[in-house]
């Protein structure tokens, strides 16, 4: 009986798989790229190892870059091996492992995800190898999940679908950058320069995800500069109760607001005018309450973090960069804490129930989780079970599900601040969700005078419960509530009005992106778009995936397009950037389309779950290449952007 030869995406990961199997990687393995027991191999990659290739592999005269050879669509696609030493050294040692005659089966034991696939599918198919294979897919780096990944193993082509969808992906990002970056490149480059003051013409770098955030990014910032702020105005009063001597501040709600589901601190936009014609027809009225309303309401846990929202809230939080969080996270996973965190669930599947008292027990061990998970057990029934839609649901689990702490207890004390904040973050929110809702009071007082109303709220933590694990930040809407205890008031008490005052307000531009809520609006991404039933259909397809949004935030600010402040973590677009959408926004103004860029995921997606083939995704995408780039030969150049230069002086 031959040997079984398992392959890693990292040789980290290939060390939990050998101890498994019973090996231990010696510093020998770790050099000649491999480890060997008398019944199996471990081998690993370093990520990527196998790449598209430039178009100069399909023909000599794509070396220089000329409109007239554009689009380049090939008609099959060349795959070499990355030009690092390194890289093909290992390339090499996984070959040769798996053209040995004494293995006769391969576990592809890559990161389980699109990409983990891709990296797999592309060694295998350059390695020239025939022999049988199965996927290993798990959640979490723990043994009990290594060993149950090996012993579910699926035959590998249970994978070709997502496999086709990976080398769509590929396709397409190759098809977007090397076409759309050499053609802007030839047309506008110079342009971009001379606006920069530079000697050499510039690169023009365009990527199908790349450049719609970019766009984003851009919009928002014009957004700001073009707004002009507009002042309105409205009416406080400052009332004492005659019998509970309370004083107490209610803001006036105007009339067609009075019966209307709009938000009590919504107010009408009137003039100054307005407003002081209303407190001139109320003064010497008295008050009289003309309601004290007393309601419970409950505040449910949060849901459970996928990587968008770990990274917005580490973001938030800790003003952690986005690819900073991933790295840790990353990092969590491969030392077994943390389960897989390229994910886009919130939500756990059915078959990670059973694992949920393990996992509390390794938190028990850390003496900072120790009291909240000694709580969660005094509370006996309050158990996430398969009833549990909220925070249960296998039709809202996508590849993997929500990131939760795995059964390893972790060493706190010896990590980093930043490490320590992102696994705090992640085991607070997984134990929030044992816990009862935060129970509030709230008060509305609703004032009279001379038949208009002014309301007055007021809320009140009751029951802490989840609140206890995990504090969020205050929502807006409960900024502006008084302390004062309005609850004691009563339903027709007279009420002397002691002032009134004009609030004079002015409205703001929208904030500027953060690289945390930039993420977000990468995932939701849908909300940009008008057409409901395209909205609905992309509703789970964002801009990019969990797996490469932050790197596409990084490339931008590598490339020089966008800046990030290092301290507050605010994205702003470089001049560059901003020339670079100038141009597309006036020869294909699509490629700023979020929209289409999810639909593009859409179609990935689609392929995965059979809904479609990589033909039919393969000759749309073609069509739309052949048709965007002649229509950007079509505009050769005739962009002025010097309002550019303009708008950045006055900016200054």
């Amino acid at each position: 009986m031959g040997k079984k030869l398992y392959i890693t995406e990292k040789p980290s990961v290939a060390a939990s798989f050998a101890e498994v199997l019973g090996m231990k990687i010696t510093k020998q393995d770790k050099s000649r790229g491999y480890a060997e027991s008398e019944h199996s191999v471990v081998t690993w990659c370093f990520g990527h190892l196998i790449t598209m290739a430039y178009p100069d592999a399909y023909d000599p005269k794509y070396r220089e870059w000329k409109v007239e050879d554009l689009p380049i669509i090939p008609k099959r696609y060349k795959y070499i091996v990355i030009d690092d030493e390194g890289v093909k050294k290992q390339f090499e040692t996984i070959k040769t492992l798996m053209l040995r005659e004494d293995i006769d089966l391969i576990y592809a034991c890559t990161d389980s995800g699109r990409e983990g696939e891709y990296i797999y599918r592309l060694v295998y198919e350059q390695s020239g190898s025939n022999k049988s294979a199965k996927r290993v897919w798990i959640s979490s780096q723990t043994e009990e999940a290594i060993k149950e990944g090996i012993r579910n193993a699926k035959d590998i082509s249970e994978y070709d679908s997502l496999a086709k969808a990976a080398y769509s992906r590929a396709k397409e990002d190759w098809l977007f950058g090397m076409n759309f970056s050499r053609i802007y490149t030839c047309l506008y480059g110079r342009k971009v320069s001379d606006l920069l003051k530079e000697n050499k013409a510039s690169v023009i770098a365009i990527g199908r995800v790349m450049t719609c955030v970019l766009g984003l990014v851009v919009d928002r910032e014009q957004e700001i500069r073009n707004f002009v702020p507009k002042k309105h105005y409205g009416i406080a009063a400052m009332f004492l109760s005659s019998d509970s001597n309370l004083l107490y501040k209610g803001k006036w709600v105007p009339q067609e607001k009075k019966d209307s589901k709009e938000s009590d601190d919504e107010e009408k936009y009137i003039s100054r005018e307005e407003a002081e014609q209303v407190i001139e027809k109320l003064k010497g009225h008295p008050g009289k309450i003309k309601k004290v309303e007393v309601k419970t309401k409950k505040e449910q846990p949060p849901l459970l973090f996928n990587l968008a929202e770990l990274q917005s809230e580490a973001n938030k939080k800790f003003k952690l960069p986005v690819d900073k969080t991933l790295e840790i996270a990353q990092w969590l996973y491969e030392k077994k804490l943390i389960t897989y965190p390229r994910t886009d669930s919130r939500v756990l599947s059915t078959d990670v129930l059973d694992e949920i008292p393990k996992v509390l027990n390794g938190i028990y061990k850390n003496p900072e989780y120790k009291d909240y998970v000694l709580r969660i057990k005094e509370m006996g029934d309050l158990k996430v079970t398969k009833s549990t839609k909220r925070y249960v649901d296998d039709s809202k689990v996508t590849d993997h599900y929500a990131i939760i702490p795995t059964y390893v207890t972790a060493d706190t004390v010896r990590m980093d601040d930043n490490t320590k904040n992102v696994y705090n973050l992640i085991v607070k929110r997984f134990l929030a969700i044992f816990y009862p809702p935060a129970v509030y009071n709230t008060v509305r007082v609703e004032t009279a005078v001379n038949n208009e109303i002014f309301v007055s709220n007021a809320k009140t933590l009751k029951e802490a419960g989840w609140k206890e694990v995990y504090e969020v930040s205050v929502a807006k809407q409960d900024e502006e509530l008084t302390e004062i205890p309005i609850h004691l008031l009563a339903k027709n008490e007279v009420a002397e009005v002691k002032e009134f005052e004009l609030e004079e307000k002015e409205t703001k531009p929208p904030s500027r992106y953060t690289d945390g809520s930039l993420i977000i609006t990468m995932e939701k991404a849908g909300k940009f778009i008008e057409d409901e039933e395209l909205r609905e259909q992309i509703k789970t397809c964002g801009i990019g995936t969990s797996a490469t949004r932050a790197g596409i935030i990084k490339k931008l600010r590598d490339i020089g397009y966008i800046k990030i402040n290092s301290k507050t973590q605010v994205v702003t677009p470089t001049l560059k950037g901003e020339a670079i959408v100038e141009v597309v926004r006036r020869t294909a103004k699509e490629l700023l389309s979020p929209s289409l860029t999810a639909s593009w995921e859409k179609g990935l997606a689609m392929i995965e779950n059979k809904e479609t083939t990589e033909e039919i995704f393969e000759e749309k995408l073609y069509a739309y290449i052949n048709r965007t780039i002649n229509k950007v030969k079509k505009s050769r150049g005739n962009i002025d952007l010097a309002r550019i230069i303009d708008t950045e002086e006055k900016v200054k």
